[in-house]
C-alpha cells in the first residue's frame, strides 16, 4: 500500500472493503504523486483517459474522484457518482490495447458522500505503451501526465500545451435568426482571446459521411469544454447538453435574454446576453475558468 515516487500500488484482488477503506486513506494521506491524482469534480472522459494512459505506462497507480487536491473528501452526490462512472467507462474505452483492462472501479462512502476509486493496473512491458484513441501516448511524470515521443516520431517538447477542445451546441436555425451567425463569430472570437491553444467544432462543420447521433457523442467525449446555446430553445441543445452532462465535460451554458429556459435546468447558471458583443464579453472570464478546471493551469491570459 505504498505511494512512493515510480512504486505500483495496486490494490490487492479481493480483499475487504476496510481494506480498500485503509489504503484509499492512505493515498490521500501522503498526497498526489506520479501514482495518484485527486480530483474533486468530475472531468470529461478525455481528461481521465489521459491519466489513466499516463499511470499504465509509468508504473500503476489511483485517480480519486471526489476527493480535494489536499486529500479532503469532498465526496459525490448520488448523480454525479452515476456521471463519474459513465465517464470513466467512456474514458476507458478510449485506451488501446482495448483487449487489456486497464483500469478498475471501485466506490467508498464517507459522511461527506461516495469516491469513486479508478484503479489504474500494473501492466508488464511488453504491453506497453497504451495508447489513447488517437494514437498518442502519456506517461505520468510527478503529478502531470506527459505526452512522449516515440522513435521516428516528430519531437514535441513537453512544455507545449494540447490545444484544448471546445465542442459548441447551438441552434443551425439561421433563417429564423439570422443573428445566430453572429453569435457563433462572437464565441469564435472569446476563445481567440483566451490565448491558449485551442480546437473549436460544431458537429454540422464536420466533413464525411457519418451517422449523426454517433458523431455528436464522439465529439462531445472528446471535448474538454462544451459550449450550450439555448438561445431558440433548439432540442438538438437540449440534446448535446445532456450528452455533456452525462459524459461529466465541464459545460458553459448561455441564452440570449428573451430565451424561455424550462424551470428544469433554470436553476444551472447560464450566460445571458443582449447581442454579440455582450456575449463575447461575459464569455471570456468562464472560458478561462473552464480552462484552468479542467486543465489544472492558471495560465489562461
Amino acid at each position: 500500500m505504498k505511494a512512493d515516487e515510480g512504486e505500483a500500488i495496486n490494490f490487492e484482488s479481493g480483499s475487504s472493503m476496510e481494506q480498500l477503506r485503509r489504503w484509499v486513506d492512505h493515498l490521500r494521506k501522503f498526497g498526489e504523486s506520479q501514482n495518484v491524482e485527486f480530483k474533486n469534480r468530475v472531468e470529461a472522459p478525455g481528461q481521465i483517459a489521459r491519466t489513466i494512459v499516463g499511470m499504465v505506462n509509468a508504473n500503476g497507480g489511483a485517480i480519486l474522484i471526489g476527493v480535494d487536491d489536499d486529500g479532503a473528501v469532498i465526496g459525490l452526490p448520488d448523480h454525479d457518482l452515476a456521471v463519474a462512472h459513465e465517464a470513466t467507462r467512456i474514458a476507458i474505452g478510449m485506451i488501446f490495447p482495448s483487449s487489456s483492462r486497464a483500469a478498475r472501479l471501485h466506490t467508498l462512502s464517507y459522511p461527506q458522500g461516495a469516491i469513486l476509486v479508478v484503479e489504474v493496473d500494473k501492466v508488464p512491458e511488453k504491453l506497453k505503451p497504451f495508447r489513447m484513441a488517437d494514437g498518442t501516448v502519456y506517461r505520468r511524470k510527478d503529478v502531470r501526465d506527459v505526452r512522449i515521443v516515440e522513435p521516428g516520431k516528430p519531437v514535441r517538447t513537453e512544455t507545449r500545451r494540447e490545444p484544448v477542445q471546445i465542442f459548441v451546441a447551438m441552434s443551425f436555425q439561421v433563417e429564423r435568426e439570422p443573428a445566430l451567425v453572429d453569435y457563433y463569430e462572437a464565441i469564435k472570437r472569446a476563445a481567440v482571446r483566451l490565448k491558449v491553444p485551442y480546437e473549436l467544432s460544431r458537429v454540422d462543420e464536420m466533413n464525411g459521411d457519418y451517422e449523426i447521433t454517433q458523431k455528436i457523442e464522439e465529439m462531445i467525449a472528446a471535448s474538454d469544454i462544451v459550449i450550450a446555446d439555448f438561445t431558440l430553445s433548439s432540442p438538438n441543445v437540449y440534446y448535446e447538453a445532456g450528452i455533456a452532462r452525462g459524459a461529466g465535460v465541464y459545460t458553459i451554458r448561455l441564452a440570449r435574454k428573451d430565451t424561455e429556459i424550462p424551470f428544469d435546468i433554470g436553476n444551472k447558471k447560464f450566460i445571458l446576453y443582449a447581442n454579440a458583443t455582450q456575449l463575447e464579453e461575459a464569455l471570456l472570464k468562464p472560458l478561462r475558468d473552464a480552462y484552468r478546471a479542467t486543465r489544472k493551469e492558471g495560465d489562461a491570459a
